[in-house]
């Protein structure tokens, strides 16, 4: 009988395996239609082999707070970060309004905006007396009152201003070695300050004594005319001082009880006013200026036609790299090229198609040039045709490349708008510090020697004064026989010859 029960359950369900208690035995219709189960009892799929397996039922609920918990928890990680970065936040929005108030209204180019914040910030010994005379005058009121706020205002006037002091002496410490100095801490002591000395010339107008607002008007008026000459290359910071200076001396002369005193309430704002007025004429005076000089510092060291740097500025920036390549004991560091270049070719167009055409022909070789050398490298035209390329910190092999490359891009037709293209070439001397010289008239020397000796071989060529045989185009047998007797020193143009002519690049 229990072998007929046990073969029966595994022809019904397909399976031995007993069935779970929490399953019904049996379908009711009733509550299983055919859309699906009327009660919240547990569907079953049927797998491959036909057996019935039940799905384990999501918790929605248990999902929902799983959610909850992490949205709740990113909530507390982005506000943990909020909380981080808001100093940052913070002091971007100061600097953000420090940049501004010391930027002017003109907008004027980034090195005379500079030059203008420097001379409003480092004048130190006009600070010094500034704080003596404040201090001065706190000193007689306390002499005069022997008020307790105004001992305080001695103390506070000497730590701020002293505190001033410093900050400014190592902003001029930072510009003097080069580098951007932070001004945030200098504009906010100065602020600090003059609230400090507004403040004290507040409680003098408040004494209701005319002597002490006598004396409080007569140095807010100096200090306002101080700072309107002191800081006119930044007008908007000097509009801020001076609006703390008088609003609280003429706001509080307005609501004295002292007869009469209400007229120094309005003449210091009056006279206010017209300082801002002068300050900010003074301020376009001061931009012309500098624009001007900036312009003719750019002509004195710059070719007019190219844009390259002129003689005098290739000396200048000759000596500073050499002394910056020196070590303590005056040698030379690393090797250091100097090339000297000169245009083949250049005279015919001038003379064929005319001068306009020939200054052509200069910009696009000028622009080739600074194309054809590393971003560390100086090019200049020291007049004419002729060029002179300053290479620090490179090996001969490398400027010979670098020389192959100027030679190939500048032989390359020109364009210059004429019916058919034009040519030139150029010829390159090179020497090498210290091998070739150690000073800037010697290393020139060197290689106008080299560069003479490159036009006499047939142009086109680069030529090392350290051996004259190094080529990048082929010579002639004469012209190697000639090299030969200069190795020997038996030839006109040896190293040891004085040059044919005058050096046109020193």
């Amino acid at each position: 009988m229990t072998a007929v029960l046990s073969s029966a359950s595994r022809s019904e369900t397909g399976s031995s395996r007993p069935r779970s208690a929490s399953w019904p035995s049996s379908i009711d219709p009733l509550e299983y239609g055919e859309k699906g189960p009327k009660s919240p009892l547990p569907a079953r799929e049927v797998n491959a082999d036909g057996n019935r397996e039940p799905i384990l039922r999501r918790d929605k609920s248990l999902r929902t707070n799983v959610n909850e918990m992490a949205a709740e928890l990113k909530k507390i990680m982005s506000k943990g970060s909020d909380q981080d970065e808001q100093p940052k936040r913070s002091g971007q929005r100061l600097q953000a309004c420090v940049a501004w108030l010391v930027a002017g209204p003109a907008a004027p180019p980034p090195d005379v905006q500079r030059e203008l914040l420097i001379q409003s910030l480092t004048k130190t010994k006009t600070l010094v007396a500034s704080v003596v005379v404040v201090s001065l005058t706190a000193s007689i009121v306390v002499a005069m009152t022997a008020a307790p706020w105004a001992y305080a205002w001695v103390l506070a006037v000497i730590f701020t201003g002293g505190i001033r002091i410093w900050l400014m002496n190592a902003l001029l410490k930072a510009y003097a070695a080069g580098a951007d100095g932070k001004i945030t801490a200098p504009i906010l002591a100065g602020l600090a300050y003059f609230g400090v000395t507004s403040a004290g010339c507040y409680q003098c107008v408040a004494s209701g004594q005319w002597d002490l607002v006598s004396i409080a008007g007569f140095g807010l008026a100096s200090l306002i005319g101080a700072v309107s000459s002191h800081h006119a290359g930044t007008p908007r910071l000097a509009l801020l001082l001076v609006c703390l200076l008088a609003a609280p001396f003429s706001l509080g002369c307005l609501i004295s009880p002292v007869p009469h005193l209400f007229i120094l309430g309005i003449q210091l704002p009056v006279f206010a006013a017209a300082v801002i007025f002068g300050m900010f004429q003074s301020y376009v005076v001061l931009i012309n200026l500098h624009q001007s000089e900036r312009e003719n510092r750019r002509l004195a060291q710059r070719d007019v036609l190219t844009g390259l740097p002129n003689r005098a500025l290739n000396l200048k920036h000759f000596d500073q790299l050499l002394a910056g390549l020196r070590s303590d004991h005056g040698m030379l560091r690393q090797e250091f090229m100097v090339f000297c270049l000169d245009l083949d070719g250049f005279k015919d167009i001038n003379d064929s198609f005319g001068h306009a055409a020939g200054d052509a022909v200069l910009v696009a070789v000028a622009q080739r040039l600074r194309d054809s050398v590393r971003a560390v490298d100086f090019v200049s035209r020291i007049g004419g045709d002729e060029f002179v390329i300053l290479l620090p910190a490179i090996t001969p092999e490398a400027a010979a490349d670098i020389a192959a490359r100027i030679i190939a891009c500048v032989s390359s037709p020109f364009d210059i708008g004429l019916p058919a293209p034009v040519r030139v070439g150029v010829s390159i001397g090179s020497a090498c510090a210290p091998g070739d010289g150690e000073t800037t008239d010697e290393l020139l020397r060197s290689a106008d020697r080299a560069l003479y000796e490159a036009k006499r071989l047939g142009k086109g060529i680069f030529v090392a004064h350290d051996a004259l045989k190094v080529a990048l185009a082929p010579m002639a047998d004469a012209e190697m026989a000639g090299l030969e007797r200069r190795e020997k020193g038996t030839h006109p143009l040896s190293p040891l010859s004085p040059l044919p002519f005058p050096s046109k690049s020193v």
